[in-house]
């Protein structure tokens, strides 16, 4: 098979996988419109903070057995040694995870309070505990789905799954006039559904046996990922907690010109000024689901990339395969970038029936943080095509080094700008921690698995994309919905022309 066909092929389960995943953010993030017009943000601020600490929690839950699995599983040498594999690694996610969920719920009062809940609130933990012991029971499932090449089945049950939680979310809402306690059911509800139908791939699998050399092996290899995993929890999610705490006189300060603001002052805010906090947090952590589009794009392609470098990883081209698929992820993310940025403003006002529009405006207080959060989602794509390298030569632990050093970045900046300049610091601190993760990841995997990477037609297409953005950040006139489609229409074609170009 030559270069070009393994391509596509990456490309083909690229969107085969992107088929339940652009199908679920999608409805999720349509999911957050209608949410934005029942919930204020200060009343689905709880939702934000929990799912925040799920970030975290999944990877103690997980602690490195997906990516331990699909590598041993990659390198099994028979059909009975994968088996092992898979039966080792699902049992124990089995004991491991219903440990962790029973001390959730054991201590849910006290996890409650560190994440700033108040007392009416902390009962979703427990909802959190059930939702995070199914999940994490789907890790090594969905895992062989993709190692065997099996990428509808996988988006058959995905979508299955969110199928069940807008649904649930749409009766529990709007027929029982059920709050923010929906969510969480019908999350939990979805999960369940995706673990019944993903429980042939067990049966079929699984067999009553434990490796304990095995395991041993596969902590070895995945523990590495446990520090790195918290570390870019803490880059993507700590500064929900920093925003928390914003005293009410600096979102005064900083928002009070909003309406909404306005409003909430108006309506209490001097009786209860956390509300104001709750306010800002309720609407950073919703809009910014506007950067789901790129988040999509990453997603994807991180799950058809990780079989495929490893399926590729011995072929005479490989690194030049790396390079040329590291330039078209790069022209597929500015594509996304430049849309986004260029129409968040017309996607959050397009009317909906009832006299509304499709993210309330309550939520658009935080629109400006979009082409931040977008410029975090390229360099965390950048860090998955880079992973590359460390993966296929088992130096694993270097992630750890680079994710510690990205939160690093991160916690300092959310301590230093955000009570300083809030929502914008907050993506911001985001957006740097990535590229320090994926600028130390290339460091390190070039020492040990060097790849040529395209650099003159990244750094064009690079280029390219900053002036068209800047031409229109700087000049009002051209932030006109026709005049923004023809600079997206161009930059497509000068990304297509320099990913293409043959060297000569």
């Amino acid at each position: 098979m030559n270069g070009g066909s393994r391509i596509r092929k990456l490309a083909s389960e690229t969107a085969i996988y992107g088929v339940s995943s652009i199908f679920g953010r999608l409805i999720r993030f349509l999911l957050f419109p209608f949410y934005s017009n029942v919930f204020l943000p200060d009343v689905y601020e709880p939702v934000i903070v929990i799912y925040a600490a799920f970030v975290f929690l999944n990877v103690l839950y997980q602690h490195g057995m997906e990516s331990a699995y699909l590598k041993y599983a990659a390198d099994a040498e028979t059909e009975e040694k994968r088996r092992k594999s898979f039966s080792t690694a699902i049992g124990s996610l089995t004991v491991t995870s219903l440990l962790f969920s029973g001390a959730l719920m054991l201590f849910r009062d006290g996890a409650g309070t560190m994440l700033g809940l108040d007392s009416t609130h902390q009962f979703l933990l427990a909802y959190a505990a059930g939702i995070l012991l199914i999940d994490t029971l789907c890790v090594v499932p969905y895992a062989e789905l993709r190692l065997r090449n099996q990428p509808w089945r996988f988006a058959l049950i995905r979508t299955s799954g969110i199928l069940v939680t807008v649904g649930l979310n749409l009766f529990l809402i709007l027929s029982l006039d059920m709050g923010i306690e929906a969510i969480f059911i019908a999350n939990m509800a979805a999960s369940s559904v995706t673990l019944l139908l993903l429980f042939p791939t067990i049966i079929s699998r699984y067999r009553w046996q434990f490796d304990r050399q095995l395991i041993r092996e596969f902590l070895h290899f995945g523990l590495p990922f446990v520090p790195g995993g918290l570390g870019y929890a803490l880059s993507e999610r700590v500064n929900i907690f920093f925003l928390e705490h914003l005293p009410p006189e600096k979102i005064l300060a900083l928002y009070g010109h909003h309406p909404a603001v306005q409003r909430l002052a108006d309506s209490g805010g001097a009786e209860d000024p956390s509300v104001y906090a709750n306010f800002i947090v309720g609407a950073y952590g919703g809009i910014i689901k506007l950067a789901v589009f790129m988040a999509l794009v990453v997603q994807m392609f991180r799950y058809a990339w990780q079989p495929f470098f490893l399926q590729h990883a011995k072929d005479t081209d490989a690194r030049e395969l790396f390079a040329r698929v590291f330039t078209f992820l790069t022209a597929g993310l500015l594509i996304v970038f430049l849309a986004v940025s260029f129409f968040a403003d017309d996607i959050v006002a397009i009317p909906v029936p009832g006299d509304r529009t499709l993210i309330a405006p309550s939520y658009w207080i935080g629109l400006s943080v979009i082409p931040i959060a977008l410029v975090g989602y390229i360099f965390q794509g950048w860090y998955y095509a880079f992973s590359a390298g460390l993966y296929i030569e088992k130096k694993t632990r270097y992630f750890v080094t680079c994710t510690l050093a990205g939160s690093v970045v991160a916690l300092s900046a959310n301590i230093l700008f955000v009570p300083q300049y809030g929502m914008v610091a907050a993506a911001w601190s985001t957006s740097a921690s990535y590229a320090v993760m994926s600028i130390l990841l290339l460091v390190f995997s070039q020492r040990f698995y060097h790849v040529s990477y395209q650099w003159g037609r990244v750094g064009l297409m690079v280029a390219a994309a900053s002036g068209v953005f800047a031409l229109w950040y700087f000049e009002p006139a051209l932030q006109v919905f026709w005049i923004e489609g023809l600079l997206v229409a161009g930059f497509v074609i000068v990304a297509v022309l320099a990913s293409r170009a043959r060297k000569r």
